[in-house]
């Protein structure tokens, strides 16, 4: 049965609130006028790497890692267009790729430094300080998602990390995905900003609680400064 569009409001209002079911309803009248139009909401959220591994070392044994720095038959598995593919690696992003039995199970992408955002022309910057990495397009295949892959994924990105003298991971959410934010609160991350952006055409406007807070244009890329916020 056909939920009424009253009906569905309620439910995205109950699920969203008021504010968030507004932002909802017009990125959705936008894209229906032209789908070059749009209304972007960002949530981005710092995760500590963990002290810990969620799994004892008996768990997930039946998975090998591999981190790739370069294209690989392996990702075809993600059904990412090759160019986007790529353009990942051109800007020196790395695939840390869970294996079962020589087939990808899994993966978690991540960034040092600097990362360019491919659905609005922004780029996120980094401390400095080689602390923090940007993580991304976190995979699980859909026969291993009830199992230990995740905890074990993450136990391997953790421990990879770790090593280097890196402390957190960022990354960005869609900030309507309550699900996406659950499950990264779940892992320990917390909010540390947020940005809005409309889209019409190749014109942008991005409003944000992180420096450089307003930026409008139809091709300059914006940078974009994201740090973990330090408990005070």
């Amino acid at each position: 049965m056909k939920l009424s569009m009253w009906a569905r409001f309620r439910a995205t209002h109950r699920q969203l609130g008021f504010a968030k079911t507004l932002t909802y309803l017009a990125d959705r009248l936008l894209r229906a006028l032209n789908p070059a139009y749009g209304l972007y909401v960002y949530q981005f959220v710092a995760q500590p790497l963990a002290a810990k591994p969620r799994l004892s070392a008996n768990r997930g044994k039946a998975y090998s890692f591999k981190l790739l720095d370069v294209a690989n038959p392996l990702l075809d598995a993600l059904g990412r267009p090759a160019a986007v593919i790529a353009q990942r690696f051109a800007q020196n992003a790395h695939c840390l790729a869970a294996l079962k039995e020589e087939n990808l199970a899994g993966c978690i992408w991540f960034a040092r430094r600097q990362f360019m955002e491919d659905e609005v022309r922004i780029d996120y910057c980094l401390p400095t300080d080689g602390s923090c990495v940007w993580d991304f397009d976190v995979f699980v295949s859909e026969s291993e998602r009830v199992g230990f892959l995740f905890a074990k994924l993450w136990d391997t990105f953790d421990a990879e990390l770790k090593a280097e003298g890196v402390v957190w991971t960022l990354s960005r959410i869609n900030g309507l995905n309550q699900h996406s934010l659950a499950s990264h609160r779940r892992l320990g991350a917390s909010d540390c900003g947020w940005a809005m952006i409309l889209r019409v055409k190749s014109f942008e406007l991005m409003v944000s609680n992180l420096a450089p807070y307003l930026s409008l244009g139809t091709r300059k890329r914006c940078a974009l400064h994201i740090a973990p916020r330090r408990p005070s």
